[in-house]
């Protein structure tokens, strides 16, 4: 198979989307969030104010936010929903514990060091302009720096990268491009990232069902808005997909979602897809966020280039290719070579 061609892990190019701006003419965000363990939310707080200045307001041993920063707030939290609540803390009261504010204190301190062995600590940004998000690079080196451990630190550490780029637009054939683009490029995605196994097997970034993939990507595919979330939501009732909709889907139209997941009280509406697939190599001196993210515009060029996208369709249907099979990279590698990539 041919060595991919984009930038080496040592270079710190963060390349322009081929659609930099919305519709409207502004520069189009993207958010990031990062998932590593070894530094504590403190710690975390510490690198961002280094990085971007701002006001670290300590909302509990699980939740910092930094605020005034130039992009607006950052947060900084255990991604574990009963102890950003501290839920832990009302089970003892209902026992008959009343405990003073310095033995809570120190529950909490022995709660986080437990599960900083599984639970991760996420750096959640404010969205940013396309043309600002290399900065990003210099928060990575801060939490380097502070001896973040990422995915492959430990033999449990499951740790993600998010990418969240706003859409240009919100046109259904947008929407219905980048997907099937997506699709095809997932297992070339994957083969890229080397998504580490322990990550493949947990539940966050399932494989989308085959017969959705399928629906995808039959010939003549053009729904409509409404068409296209139904479609999605008959076979995708979850956010754990490697590529995550929930909140786009709900941007769109809210009440067609949440007819569908009345119990969902997580998702925020935004405009934005949410790409879970990659690894947080955060510890990797040689590792750069722009490497998944080049990946990322590899989906958004290819939705764009609607010769190869349907080529690619074509080729995938006509030779009985599986999306998991290494001859279906193979070929996708060397088509988007031809292309120019």
């Amino acid at each position: 198979m041919s060595d991919p061609q984009a930038p080496s892990p040592m270079d710190p190019g963060f390349p322009l989307p081929e659609r930099a701006c919305r519709a409207d003419g502004q520069s189009r965000l993207v958010g990031f969030e990062l998932e590593f363990a070894g530094l504590s939310p403190d710690g975390a707080a510490d690198a961002i104010q280094e990085v971007f200045g701002g006001e670290v307001r300590r909302e509990s041993r699980f939740v910092n936010r930094v605020c005034d920063t130039a992009w607006g707030e950052f947060k900084v939290e255990v991604d574990a929903r009963v102890l950003k609540e501290r839920s832990y803390r009302s089970l003892l009261t209902q026992m008959g514990f009343n405990l003073e504010p310095e033995t809570l204190d120190n529950l909490d301190e022995q709660v986080l060091r437990l599960a900083s062995t599984v639970v991760p600590v996420e750096v959640v940004t404010p969205p940013v302009p396309v043309t600002e998000a290399g900065q990003i690079e210099s928060l990575r080196e801060a939490l380097r720096r502070r001896l973040a451990q990422g995915t492959r630190a430990g033999l449990m550490y499951a740790f993600g990268l998010h990418l969240n780029p706003e859409l240009p637009d919100l046109e259904v054939d947008t929407l219905r491009s980048t997907l099937q683009a997506y699709l095809l490029l997932l297992p070339w995605l994957k083969w890229r990232d080397d998504t580490d196994a322990v990550r493949r097997l947990t539940p966050f970034i399932q494989d989308f069902p085959a017969e959705y993939v399928r629906q995808v990507l039959r010939p003549g595919y053009r729904p409509d808005q409404h068409a296209f979330i139904r479609d999605f939501l008959a076979w995708n009732t979850t956010r754990n997909r490697s590529l995550d909709l929930l909140p786009l889907l709900t941007h769109l139209d809210r009440d067609q979602v949440r007819r569908a997941l009345p119990d969902d009280p997580l998702t925020q509406a935004r405009p934005t897809w949410h790409y879970r697939l990659p690894n947080c190599l955060v510890d990797d001196p040689d590792w750069r966020i722009a490497r998944p993210w080049v990946d990322w515009l590899m989906v958004e060029r290819l939705a764009g280039n609607g010769s190869l996208l349907e080529q690619l369709i074509s080729d995938w249907l006509a030779r009985g290719f599986s999306l998991t099979d290494q001859r279906w990279i193979q070929h996708v590698d060397r088509c988007l070579a031809r292309s120019g990539r």
